[in-house]
C-alpha cells in the first residue's frame, strides 16, 4: 500500500486516470480506478481485465468476478542452476515438477583457461534452459487448450535469456504477462506458495491537494 499526493484535476476523473496511470506506471493487468471527494483508490489486478468499464459510484463487481474466475496459469521459476514448472488451477497446484541442473561458478583465471570455462559454462547455461523448456512443455500439455496465462519468476537476464531460446515461450507469447514473480528458491516449496505470489494485486491510495 502506498500513499502519495496528486494535484485536483480540473476534470475528475479523465485527469485522476491520468496523473495515477503516471505514477503506477505500466501494467499489462489493467488498472482499476475508484475516485471518491478528494480521494483515488488504484488497483493493479493479477490478471488483466476483459473489457473496459467506466460507471458511476463505487462499483467493485468487475474486479471482484476476476479475483473470483477460476484460471489456469502456467509458472515456471528459474534461476541458473535450479528450475521449478507447475500449473495452478485457480489458487490449487494441479502439476509440478522441479530439479537442478550443476551450474559452475565465475572463473577468475584469464587467458584459455578462461575462455574454456565460458565456454563450458555457457553450454550447462544451454542445457538448464532447454531442460526447463522440455519439462514445461510436458507439464503445460495436458492443460494446452485451457491455460490462461503464464507467469515467470526468477532472475530477469536469466528469464530473458530462457525466453529466446525456448520455442515453448515464443508459442505461448501472448499469453505470458510481463510481471515477475518474486522468490527465491526454484523448488517445490516455493510452488507450494506461489498461488499468493501469483494472485496478489497491487494497491495505491492517492490523496488529491484542495
Amino acid at each position: 500500500m502506498r500513499d502519495d499526493r496528486i494535484p485536483r484535476p480540473a476534470r475528475p476523473h479523465d485527469d485522476v486516470l491520468s496523473l495515477v496511470a503516471q505514477s503506477v506506471g505500466e501494467s499489462d493487468t489493467g488498472l482499476a480506478l475508484f475516485v471518491g471527494e478528494g480521494r483515488a483508490l488504484a488497483i493493479c489486478p493479477p490478471f488483466p481485465f476483459k473489457d473496459d468499464i467506466s460507471r458511476a459510484g463505487f462499483v467493485a463487481s468487475p474486479l471482484l468476478r476476476l479475483l473470483d474466475t477460476e484460471l489456469v496459469i502456467g509458472v515456471i521459476l528459474l534461476r541458473l542452476g535450479r528450475y521449478a514448472v507447475g500449473v495452478l488451477r485457480g489458487t490449487d497446484l494441479v502439476s509440478t515438477k522441479t530439479a537442478g541442473r550443476y551450474m559452475k561458478n565465475r572463473h577468475r583465471a584469464g587467458g584459455q583457461s578462461q575462455r574454456r570455462f565460458e565456454r563450458s559454462r555457457e553450454r550447462l547455461i544451454r542445457e538448464l534452459y532447454d531442460k526447463t523448456c522440455e519439462t514445461a512443455s510436458t507439464i503445460f500439455k495436458p492443460y494446452a487448450k485451457s491455460l490462461d496465462y503464464i507467469l515467470l519468476g526468477g532472475e530477469n537476464a536469466t528469464l530473458s535469456g530462457f525466453t529466446e531460446r525456448c520455442r515453448l515461450m515464443q508459442s505461448l507469447s501472448g499469453k505470458t504477462l510481463a510481471r515477475r514473480l518474486t522468490i527465491d528458491h526454484p523448488n517445490q516449496k516455493t510452488l507450494e506458495n506461489i498461488a499468493f505470489e501469483a494472485w496478489k494485486s497491487r494497491v495505491y491510495s492517492f490523496q488529491s491537494i484542495r
